[in-house]
């Protein structure tokens, strides 16, 4: 009997055991494969294209990618309803463009969607519209803006938006709604200096606006008393990371403001004055992160700009600087990946959490989150 139950349980035992390793390969067991993944926070490599999901519970990385597209400068990662869409720019890689997934699927793989391009930075602002930014310094693919259809990836990409001015360079890409589901689409220019907010229909600029620094990077759309009144305004907040002068000297960014219904450039609104900002979350109505190159900020929008208090920096445990291009709120929690190997969790009045992510070498640049 005892030989009997050795010859069964040691077949038991090794499948359990190999199920174990399994799971720990995973990095998480909150994710199932079977029946799609179940995470709400994703972290993205740009040098592999790998895409790890992150344990929001357990503040944990899975240790395994969950998909890959296999080029570098891989970035912004979006996600709407269960499709998550991955731009690729054109940086010693095969084949830049738009890359999609299916989050619900049993079986993980990425394809491209349309031409290829210098994808930067992607918006959904329906089901049916969605928008892709393509900039490429080298002048290999255009400069333009992409509509496709988030629901019918295999479409591909509809004429590109017009009006933008010369030496446009887009980066963000934004939908702010009015409310009542006609909202308008904004895209930042960093080439220029401006932001263009698009007609109804998304086909052709409809108004530009200056914005109050150079280096116009993330979008934001979100609410803000912009004009004083006490009462919020639905609009977009742009990140100025303030680029360089002639001699490649950094300039001061700044953090703007542009309500849905501006008119000119005297509606626009510097909200944070003299602050290098690429990217950009909302914790709630008083209280703005932001990030760029080595630096994260909390801005406390309740106090004037004046007050010095108002603007406090984000610090790892060890009282160390981090930022990065992305960050994303999800949950009363900010993400910010450091570009390397961690991404840093935090979330009003606590400390730092470093999130260990991604394999040596590679360069965790991007945060996507289920909304």
């Amino acid at each position: 009997m005892n030989k009997l139950w050795q010859r069964i349980a040691r077949p038991i035992l090794f499948a359990g055991m190999i199920a174990l390793l399994l799971a720990g390969l995973a990095g998480c067991d909150l994710f199932s494969v079977s029946q799609g993944s179940s995470a709400v926070v994703f972290a993205v490599d740009s040098k592999n294209g790998n895409v790890y999901e992150i344990d929001a519970g357990k503040a944990e990385s899975a240790v395994v990618p969950l998909v890959s597209t296999k080029q570098n400068a891989t970035g912004k990662m979006t996600i709407g309803g269960t499709k998550a869409f991955l731009a690729v720019a054109s940086w010693q890689n095969t084949s830049p463009g738009l890359y999609w997934f299916d989050l619900s699927s049993k079986t993980f793989a990425v394809a491209q969607i349309g031409q290829r391009i210098s994808a930067q930075y992607v918006c959904i602002a329906s089901s049916t519209k969605g928008f892709v930014s393509s900039a490429d310094w080298i002048g290999t693919y255009a400069n333009a803006v992409y509509p496709f259809s988030p629901s019918n990836p295999s479409s591909g990409f509809g004429t590109a938006v017009s009006g933008f001015d010369a030496g446009f360079y887009p980066q963000d890409v934004a939908y702010v709604d009015d409310g009542n589901g006609a909202g308008r689409v904004f895209v930042a220019d960093n080439g220029n200096g401006k932001i263009y907010r698009l007609n109804a229909e998304g086909t052709v600029v409809d108004k530009s606006f200056a914005a109050s620094a150079g280096g116009t990077t993330g979008l934001l759309a979100g609410e803000f008393d912009s004009n004083g009144d006490e009462t919020m305004e639905r609009g977009v907040f742009v990140a100025n990371s303030g680029g360089y002068d002639a001699n490649w000297n950094s300039l001061p960014g700044s953090i703007d403001f542009i309500p849905l219904g501006a008119s000119s450039n005297a509606d626009v609104v510097a909200v944070q004055p003299a602050l290098s900002a690429s990217a950009l979350a909302l914790f709630d109505a008083a209280h703005l992160a932001a990030t760029s190159y080595g630096h994260t900020w909390l801005i406390d929008l309740s106090k004037p700009a004046s007050d010095a208090s108002r603007l406090t920096e984000i610090k790892n445990s060890e009282g160390a600087s981090f930022g990065s291009m992305d960050i994303v709120v999800r949950d009363g929690y900010a993400y910010v990946p450091d570009g390397r190997q961690t991404v840093y969790r935090f979330k009003l009045n606590s400390p730092t959490t470093a999130i260990p992510t991604g394999k040596s070498g590679e360069m965790i640049t991007n945060i996507a989150v289920r909304q």
